[in-house]
């Protein structure tokens, strides 16, 4: 049976360019017109006799900051390659074939080894969400693959590569609920050509597979992501574990002669028509393509997440503040000339302050934990204090952030939003779901009683756009869902400092307690009167939608909506991935009831997400920061200068012995997220040999632990490096520990060093990284890698706060890099507290970690099912 038939020649060749077009997974409107007489169609000069192309493949060795590899007038670079985590990749290429509507893009995947085959990148044939079907047997040289669909047709065999596992089986992500069928309009099943398997880690947090588009001048660019082991088993990778970064430019190439593959297969080759077919992502795996690829192998950051090897470790619970700074830590201690390991369990603060007092008769010192990570001191009437005194040793300063991922419109110019600014205000009406999405008066919807008068979402909000003039050309303004921030619904101190911030602006106090701001708009009444500072999050808008009123009848929408973290590193990865964790009611396929689904991913060009998060998981998840309101009404973004700034006004508490950032005396250039994060350790109660393990530890914290890099044991970019005066602190701690003196030392009254002004010249600048962040650590001072003792001079150019006071930068040496990308979710920090587990949330909040399949209806699936039914291709 002829798979197509000549007659019919012409309209099947329409039919596949426009599926092929509509399914690429990318609009022609987001692609550069192409450049006036230019043409990209590779022709052979003898048609008779076309080149036979050679695998050329260019590799690049892994590398801590941008590489490139370079072929004639081409280029493509990687912002890092090496010692990586899960994290942002930013891949940019000059002297390309410009992009034709969607012909010629960029395939960019991650593959499994170092020399890998096709079928060793991730979802091999699903780019663009195109099932990979490329018509192989017309061009040079000849396809290898045994993965054929039809061989032998008279219009050319057509080819479709599955992935191969780590464990050597394939896997293919057609959705399951397809098969053995999808295939079948073709005359046979999939089943029929092709072993399927499991695909439960092909979501979007690991669809990570990109399609590039080139502008007229050659130039192009996309961000991607690095995927770990523990996100996707599939292609396993780890330190040990080798995996690339592979580029392919798409091209066109000179079809076969006829006298080769026969008249029929030689008309119906793409090379010879107007459309390009055989130029479309879904031709990425052509050899003619393959052979072009630009390899950039990676490096892995070992997990680090035990000592296995050792038993002496000082263990620390707490803080996800410190988890980044901890992961690198941890492997550096777990060396064998470490006089002692150090092991770290991230958790919420309030329940690491509460192991501390936990007795427990099994453990050395009769207490559950005896090393917390914190930011605030344990109250004074706990038990803790009173039988262990703990003493509070500085070991980081970073901070809350509110990251974003937001693009502009396409009529705006399209590319991500460049700045977001946000005061006190629109922060509490963001925390009290004060916008009502489509429920509200005016539209065709019920109306939320306890929000309906209010703004849609944050970018009709007048205050917004009062700060942010261009809101309105952003993605997201005609959005039904209200604009949702992620936010985690547990007790922990971020959340404390973040309601502190807020309490202390008069306007959004006020507003909280259920004043109208002056465009009119009102707290959500359920939140009116909410007791701020707090530690704690919940979620308070019940309203259910009345019935017979649509899909979310019976469902509350601003439960829905919520976006519900677990982790202050899945936050980051919220925006990283573009993947909310809202849900929306799904309508049943097979007259079951309508239950909540997970939303999709957003596509880039609609991308619109908030996050609360910390300074670090933004770094290293490559996203930008928002830049909020400090107290004199400057909007800053965090930077090691901003964080500095953020400590002039910071004063000592005589009673517990740590510092408080104060939000009314802070430098107008201070960031008012910037928090000091403290090893929490007793000063008695502790055995000899314990004792010496966390006074070793704090000192290694303090001093070694705080020199910039990328390498085991340096403290990465998102954090500030220990002042003078907060490194005597802790090595006093670390002497009180030692002793088990049983008096807990107090802090000098400031943590800045006094040091004359070296300059009348303005604040030094610090280059904003590719992300628009601030967060690059800033150049090395000239001590050698030794420690600045208190009171000396800090990094030359520094910015001062004032005449007399410079801001703290590194205490000790910095290794500057050109990029700073990094990202994982902390997989390997184990929780290891069960009883933080969400308790009273509302039915209807996301789960974070559902991992959700296409759903059956959606408008992809449709499509391919109805293509795959076509007789006419």
């Amino acid at each position: 049976m002829r798979l197509i038939r000549r007659r019919r020649s012409r309209g099947a060749a329409l039919v596949l360019v426009a599926i092929m077009v509509a399914l690429s997974g990318t609009s022609a409107l987001a692609a550069p017109p192409r450049e006036a007489g230019t043409r990209a169609v590779v022709a052979a000069d003898d048609p008779e006799n076309p080149p036979v192309p050679v695998d050329e493949a260019l590799v690049a060795e892994p590398s801590s900051t941008k590489v490139t590899l370079t072929r004639g007038n081409s280029a493509v670079s990687v912002s890092r390659t090496g010692g990586l985590t899960r994290q942002s990749l930013n891949v940019s290429w000059t002297g390309m074939t410009p992009t034709e509507a969607t012909s010629f893009p960029m395939a960019v995947m991650q593959c499994r080894g170092f020399a890998p085959t096709r079928e060793d990148c991730w979802m091999s044939s699903e780019i663009g969400n195109w099932p990979g079907a490329y018509r192989g047997s017309s061009y040079a040289p000849k396809e290898t693959s045994q993965w054929q669909l039809f061989p032998g047709n008279e219009t050319g065999t057509l080819y479709t590569l599955p992935f191969r596992k780590k464990d050597g089986t394939y896997h293919t992500a057609h959705n399951p609920e397809l098969e053995p069928d999808v295939l079948g309009w073709m005359g046979t099943g999939l089943s029929e050509v092709l072993p399927t398997s499991s695909i439960d880690d092909y979501t979007p947090g690991t669809a990570n597979q990109r399609v590039g588009f080139t502008r007229p001048n050659g130039t192009g660019e996309v961000q991607t992501w690095a995927n770990t082991k523990a996100e996707n088993a599939s292609l396993g990778c780890t330190q040990n574990v080798p995996c690339s970064l592979v580029i392919v430019p798409i091209t066109q190439h000179p079809c076969l002669p006829a006298s080769v593959i026969g008249e029929t297969e030689r008309e119906y080759c793409a090379s010879e028509s107007e459309f390009k077919v055989d130029a479309q992502v879904n031709y990425w795996p052509l050899l003619a393509n393959w052979y072009q690829r630009y390899v950039f192998k990676l490096s892995f950051a070992p997990p680090g997440s035990l000592c296995l090897d050792r038993s002496d470790s000082a263990k620390f619970i707490g803080s996800e503040l410190m988890a980044e700074a901890m992961r690198r830590w941890v492997p550096a201690r777990c060396a064998k000339s470490s006089p002692s390991s150090l092991d770290f369990t991230r958790g919420w603060e309030p329940e690491s302050r509460r192991q501390l007092s936990q007795t427990d008769p099994l453990a050395p010192s009769g207490y559950e934990s005896d090393g917390a990570i914190v930011t605030e001191p344990s109250a004074s009437d706990e038990r803790v204090v009173e039988k262990r005194k703990p003493a509070y040793a500085p070991v980081g300063i970073s901070g809350f952030a509110i990251g974003y991922n937001w693009d502009k419109s396409e009529d705006a110019g399209g590319g991500q939003v460049p700045e977001i600014k946000l005061n006190q205000r629109l922060v509490a009406k963001l925390l009290t779901q004060s916008y009502p999405g489509k429920y509200r008066v005016g539209g065709t919807d019920p109306v939320n009683p306890n929000a309906g008068t209010n703004p849609p979402n944050l970018l009709n909000d007048p205050e917004f756009q009062q700060l942010n003039p261009d809101a309105r050309t952003w993605t997201g303004l005609t959005s039904a869902q209200g604009t949702q921030m992620v936010v985690p619904p547990f007790k922990t101190d971020v959340l404390l400092a973040l309601t502190r911030w807020i309490w202390a602006d008069p306007s959004a106090r006020a507003f909280v307690q259920g004043k109208t701001d002056q465009w009119g708009m009102t707290v959500n009444k359920t939140y009116k009167g909410w007791l701020m500072p707090r530690d704690e999050y919940q979620l308070n808008d019940g309203w259910k939608v009345p019935a017979d009123q649509g899909v979310y009848s019976f469902f509350a929408p601003q439960e829905l909506w919520s976006q519900a973290s677990n982790s202050w590193s899945q936050a980051a990865d919220v925006l990283l991935t573009a993947w909310p964790l809202s849900q929306a009611p799904s309508l049943p396929t097979t007259g079951g009831p309508i239950v909540p689904k997970r939303e999709e991913a957003q596509k880039t060009g609609f991308r619109n997400l908030l996050a609360l998060t910390t300074t670090s998981e933004l770094e290293k998840s490559g996203m930008s920061s928002v830049k909020l309101q400090n107290s004199a009404g400057e909007f800053v973004a965090p930077t090691t200068d901003s964080m500095s700034y953020a400590l002039d006004g910071a004063t000592a508490d005589k009673a517990t012995g740590v510092w408080r950032i104060d939000q009314a005396k802070m430098d107008k250039r201070g960031y008012p997220g910037t928090m000091i994060s403290y090893a929490e350790v007793p000063t008695a109660t502790l055995k000899p040999t314990e004792a010496t393990r966390y006074a070793d530890t704090i000192q290694w914290l303090a001093t070694e632990g705080q020199l910039y890099g990328q390498e085991a044991g340096e403290l990465p970019a998102g954090y500030l490096a220990l002042t003078g005066p907060m490194q005597d602190q802790a090595a006093a701690v670390a002497l009180a520990v030692r002793n088990q003196t049983g008096t807990p030392p107090i802090p000098p009254d400031d943590p800045v060093p006094d040091t004359p002004n070296p300059t009348t010249n303005p604040p030094a600048s610090q280059a904003p990284n590719q992300n628009g962040n601030n967060n690059q650590p800033t150049a090395p001072n000239s001590n050698n890698g030794v420690p600045t003792p208190s009171g000396a001079p800090t990094t030359p150019g520094a910015p001062t706060p004032n005449p007399t006071k410079a801001p703290p930068l590194a205490s000790g040496s910095i290794k500057p890099v050109s990029q700073v990308t990094q990202g994982e979710s902390l997989g390997w920090l184990a929780w290891g507290i069960p009883a933080l587990l969400v308790a009273g949330l509302a039915a209807g909040v996301a789960s974070p970690g559902i991992r959700i399949i296409a759903q059956p209806g959606h408008p992809v699936r449709r499509a391919l099912a109805g293509l795959f039914r076509r007789r006419n291709f």
